[in-house]
């Protein structure tokens, strides 16, 4: 076995140093952006949003409801995705969790009851790329976000409770800022396809059930007046019916 010397530690050491320093080098000469906070930020709320129509808020939904998550105007991470390796994540966490503190990887959030937000493609927002800078080390723009959807999550995956649902910038998946907000998973049989509906923490509890119920009144008040007009008809034309059978009874006798 070969005998490791002092003279040999002391030329490995010089070497670590000299890597190090060149490392230092490439980062101030226009590097990976270095995120020099010592905590990650919680930049505010996120606003959910209708996908479409960006201006209009959505406060309640069922599973199925489209929507997107709007950062608040001028916010964006540290650095792009091209110069400085910075990626946004999105998450829904339960809401005693820190959102700082969510351990990424390639499928996403990885503590219990952790999960992305998903398209509705079904594709989970993960590692995504942020908008390319003409230079490194300015700030990176998240971009639109896509049209997300609770559909993809099968009936039961979400237990009733509260939620905090965001945007994380992370540098080698660590976070660095987030924004987030906070709903309200609520059980509903007749939801379909995941059974629950959702509502932001600040909105008034909605009856999930009361547009499809007036739906509902609306076809059995149609079909009401269809069954009378039927019946109308019906007894209109028997009326005629036994009249021209009384008449001609008449004439023959």
């Amino acid at each position: 076995m070969a005998t490791v010397t002092s003279r040999t530690v002391r030329r490995r050491l010089f070497s670590l140093s000299a890597a190090a320093a060149v490392v230092a080098v490439v980062y101030v000469l226009g590097g990976p952006t270095v995120w020099a906070a010592d905590a990650p930020v919680d930049s505010g709320s996120v606003t959910v949003v209708d996908p479409v129509v960006r201006t209009k808020e959505i406060t309640n939904a069922r599973s199925a409801t489209e929507f997107s998550l709007q950062l608040p105007a001028g916010e964006a991470c540290p650095g792009d995705s091209m110069h400085d390796q910075w990626r946004w994540q999105t998450f829904m966490i339960p809401v005693a969790d820190d959102p700082g503190a969510i351990v990424y990887k390639v499928q996403g959030p990885t503590g219990p009851g952790q999960w992305p937000l998903f398209n509705t493609k079904t594709h989970p927002l993960v590692d995504e790329i942020l908008q390319a800078n003409a230079a490194p080390n300015l700030p990176g723009n998240v971009p639109a976000i896509d049209a997300l959807s609770f559909a993809v999550f099968p009936p039961g995956t979400l237990p009733a409770g509260h939620y905090r649902i965001g945007v994380a910038c992370t540098l080698s998946r660590v976070t660095a800022k987030y924004w987030s907000t906070e709903i309200v998973v609520t059980d509903a049989p007749k939801d379909k396809p995941a059974k629950f509906v959702w509502r932001l923490s600040t909105a008034p509890e909605a009856a999930p059930d009361s547009s499809s119920n007036s739906s509902v009144w609306l076809i059995v008040a149609a079909g009401a007046v269809v069954v009378a007009v039927l019946g109308w008809v019906f007894a209109r034309r028997s009326a005629q019916t036994n009249s021209t059978n009384s008449t001609i009874s008449k004439e023959k006798s």
